[in-house]
């Protein structure tokens, strides 16, 4: 057990009762509190961020795109001029698709430190999550000691009222055998209300208590539970030095400094390298299809070119005609139109969506080398310097203040533990004085004031009994959740 607890009376039918251990009750929290899961996950982020960090330095990105598109039919404008003008006849409707596969990889010296960074940063979460826990193992403990101090509280109530009715009903035997008077028996009866009230103000404080200890447990329903204690008060030996050396080494709020530290270290090695040069490397493929939707466009631009390849040949067989020697003439009738090249043509145009016509592939490698970018990148390395400054003087002063929480609550934990066997010696003190005053006056020797006024010196020796227990446990777990020891057993 990571504390002691209180040995508690019943208060419920035991059916009714559901029995919790501090261990039982920390599981639950540890695996259910919304608030520690929620810090928990920033772990996990970390995580991917470490991967993040990996995976730009050691692989390229790459990137893939496609598209298809129309244009439909009419006169083209090119420049200032439209196809008309330039001698083009009207356009068709067009469809075309394309591709391009891209690849680029860069590093810097930033990328470079990013892994490590990211390490660092790392470890802060985790270092916040330990914390987290640590916090939340203390809340727990705290919430479940004080629902087992509360329903200790209900039962000395009860114990109280029991005392207070008999105190009635001795009052009420003295004044009918004539050695009272009946202001006894009213004074009694005014003991029995404050007894009642006090006990309903105790079942409050356990409702409340409940609540709280399952909230922490992430339940919301409100259900009868029941701290499973048992507790001897034992002499704790604290070795200071041991409890010093412990705590500044295993102290969670320390490790969350330290691991921010770690992170503000990693920042100035990010902001130093944004001195260094970065290399970029790229490459890319890319194709496309043009598809004319009519084929007679097609037809008629092979015509056309066919008729002007026609007219050419047979203007140079007249050139070659007239010379004083004339050259051979050339057979114009190879540029004729067939089935064939109509086919052929029309054939080609059929590109689209997938046969594509690729693109040359194009590669390039770059170096760059910052010179100058004004102060910015001496802003960025005074800040991380100073950033590392203040982490180290969170530290130090972090450390300086463990040292004196550690002694307080050393001294707590003796204090508490002397004060608890004290207010145990008192308690039955207090109990002998009770019995005495109801002896003296069942026998008519003593007034009912004397026995009203030791029985508020009975209760509240209870009450500063039960108080200094709690003292010592709430002592014991602080110097627990300081040290990460467990004291007792």
């Amino acid at each position: 057990a990571l504390l002691p607890a209180l040995l508690l009376a019943a208060v419920l039918p035991a059916a009714a009762q559901q029995t919790i251990t501090l261990e039982e009750a920390v599981a639950r929290a540890l695996q259910a509190n919304p608030g520690l899961r929620a810090t928990l996950n920033e772990v996990e982020v970390a995580d991917w961020e470490i991967r993040s960090a990996r995976g730009s330095l050691t692989l390229p990105n790459l990137g893939i795109s496609s598209g298809v598109s129309w244009q439909g039919a009419g006169v083209e404008r090119i420049g200032g001029l439209t196809a008309g003008e330039l001698g083009v006849g009207r356009q068709t409707d067009f469809l075309f698709s394309n591709y391009s596969l891209g690849m680029t990889y860069g590093v810097s010296g930033q990328s470079l430190r990013a892994p490590a960074l990211a390490r660092a940063s790392r470890d802060a979460a985790e270092a916040r999550g330990m914390q987290a826990r640590s916090d939340l193992i203390l809340r727990v403990t705290q919430a479940w000691l004080d629902l087992g101090r509360q329903r200790e509280a209900l039962v000395l109530a009860e114990r109280q009222l029991e005392r207070a009715r008999a105190n009635e009903r001795l009052a009420q035997a003295q004044v009918a055998v004539g050695m009272a008077t009946p202001l006894d028996a009213r004074q009694a009866a005014l003991q029995v209300g404050r007894a009642t009230l006090a006990m309903d103000d105790a079942r409050v404080g356990i409702r409340t208590a409940r609540l709280t200890f399952l909230q922490l447990l992430g339940e919301s329903a409100d259900r009868e539970i029941v701290p499973e204690t048992s507790f001897a008060l034992t002499p704790l030996v604290l070795d200071e030095p041991a409890l010093v050396a412990q705590a500044l080494e295993s102290a969670p709020r320390l490790r969350t400094v330290r691991a921010g530290l770690g992170v503000a270290d990693r920042r100035i090695d990010s902001a130093r390298a944004a001195y260094l040069p970065s290399l970029q490397i790229s490459a890319g493929w890319s194709g496309f299809t043009r598809q004319a939707r009519d084929d007679g466009f097609i037809l008629g631009q092979l015509e056309t070119q066919a008729e002007a390849q026609t007219a050419q040949c047979q203007f140079q067989n007249e050139l070659f005609g007239r010379l004083a020697n004339p050259l051979p003439l050339q057979d114009c009738g190879r540029f004729a139109l067939t089935p064939e090249m109509m086919d052929r043509a029309l054939a080609g145009n059929r590109q689209f969506p997938f046969d594509f016509t690729r693109q040359p592939p194009q590669a390039s490698v770059s170096l760059s080398l910052p010179v100058f970018q004004g102060v910015e990148r001496r802003r960025q390395v005074e800040v991380a310097r100073l950033e590392v400054d203040n982490a180290r003087l969170r530290l130090e002063e972090a450390e300086g203040a463990v040292r004196a929480e550690l002694a307080t609550l050393v001294a707590a934990v003796r204090s508490a533990e002397a004060l608890a066997g004290l207010e145990s010696e008192n308690r039955e003190v207090a109990e002998a004085l009770l019995r005495q005053a109801r002896d003296r006056y069942e026998e008519g020797q003593g007034t009912f004031l004397q026995v009203v006024e030791a029985e508020a010196v009975a209760a509240q020796a209870d009450r500063d009994h039960l108080e200094a227990l709690f003292r010592f446990q709430d002592a014991v777990a602080r110097l627990e959740a300081l040290t990460g020891l467990t004291q007792r057993s």
